[in-house]
């Protein structure tokens, strides 16, 4: 357990403080508010449960970014470490005007924890840490590289040790990446040249730097190769609701993305992503994404299943009907069905139909590769 002192209402103890950053989010909100406030629901949706999972504890959201609490350091690197992993997914299955990239931060220190918020040096650290991270990356401190060095699968390159504005002492940072990656690449080169010039030394370890690239970008063309299976894009339509309970055809219809989303073979394609296709197809005006708009939506993405659902209300009986079809050649791949008869088990209703689908589709998930 941290070590914890409590005076006058206060807990000062040894904390891991993680701050996450969205990159571009304020130039989005000028150029398309209403776009840029979607995506940080959905950034928000996505790194909520993240924080839960590892035990984090959101001490507060400002603005795009978030500011966690952990009591140990392993977690709060894991957590990074997932939620990185997460968003590389999402957006792999995102055009590039709807990515949502973040930076992470994260250093261990001695804070205060005052009715509901944190103080101290080691929030501010851990704050310049998250801004010496690249887009889509995590930077740590070297007290937390100390502390997790060999805990936990993942590499670990050290970008140098400079000055953070407005702190007294120099911090050693180091780029945290899973251990699939080779820690010498050209992402950790560039890294590390960006780094020595932001903390502008000397011109020579800048060149070298650059000439050390220059020379893995060579051996990488020709030595080094990738080949992973690439996941299904998945187009989900709002429920068709046949009820008298308005808006439940939406809610059901996140629902399920969230059920179909757990699976790694499966990419399912989120609200704002439809919402910026049926913008090309300029039908934007449609807040409703129904069949006929998923249909045109698959097309002009090349998606390889479309999945309609129906929410019907017979008597006193609810029924839940999903369907999963090859947008192309029409033809099914997937059904499940639950009937409940009560109105608040829905939810668990869609969560099982959802299940079923993804099991299906995940069994034939060579046959969707090969065949789209």
């Amino acid at each position: 357990m941290a070590a914890e002192l409590i005076v006058q209402g206060e807990q000062r103890r040894l904390s891991a403080i993680m701050f996450t950053d969205m990159v571009g989010y304020s130039s989005l909100t000028q150029k398309n508010e209403r776009l840029a406030l979607e995506l940080l629901e959905e950034h928000r949706r996505l790194l909520r449960p993240m924080f839960e999972k590892h035990n984090g504890v959101i001490v507060k959201t400002i603005g795009d970014s978030f500011l966690v609490s952990f009591d140990n350091t392993l977690n709060a690197v894991l957590c990074a470490l997932e939620t990185q992993h997460t968003l590389s997914e999402y957006n792999a299955a995102s055009p590039e005007t709807v990515q949502i990239k973040i930076r992470i931060g994260i250093h261990l220190g001695d804070v205060v924890h005052r009715q509901g918020d944190v103080y101290g040096d080691g929030v501010n650290i851990a704050s310049r840490v998250e801004a010496t991270a690249e887009p889509g990356g995590i930077a740590v401190s070297e007290d937390v590289f100390r502390q997790v060095q060999n805990k936990i699968d993942a590499s670990f390159t050290k970008l140098g040790k400079g000055e953070l504005k407005n702190i007294k002492t120099d911090v050693a940072i180091y780029k945290v990446e899973p251990k699939t990656v080779e820690p010498l690449n050209i992402a950790n080169v560039l890294a590390r040249l960006r780094f020595v010039v932001k903390q502008r030394r000397t011109r020579t370890m800048a060149l070298a730097a650059l000439a050390c690239l220059v020379l893995i970008a060579v051996v990488s063309q020709t030595m080094l190769g990738k080949s992973e299976k690439r996941q299904i894009l998945v187009v989900v339509t709002d429920f068709v609701n046949e009820t008298d309970v308005r808006q439940l055809e939406i809610q059901l219809g996140d629902k399920s993305r969230a059920v179909i989303e757990e699976s790694p073979d499966l990419s399912v394609m989120t609200r704002p992503r439809m919402y910026e296709e049926l913008k090309l197809l300029k039908k934007e005006k449609n807040r409703r994404v129904n069949e006929v708009l998923a249909l045109e939506i698959c097309k002009q993405t090349h998606a390889d299943v479309l999945i309609t659902a129906l929410v019907k209300k017979f008597g006193h009986v609810y029924s839940v009907d999903m369907k999963a079809v090859d947008p192309i050649r029409n033809q099914y791949l997937a059904t499940a069905v639950e009937q409940t008869e009560k109105i608040d088990d829905l939810p668990t209703m869609v969560q099982k139909v959802s299940e079923k689908i993804r099991r299906q589709l995940e069994s034939q998930s060579d046959k969707l590769r090969e065949a789209n």
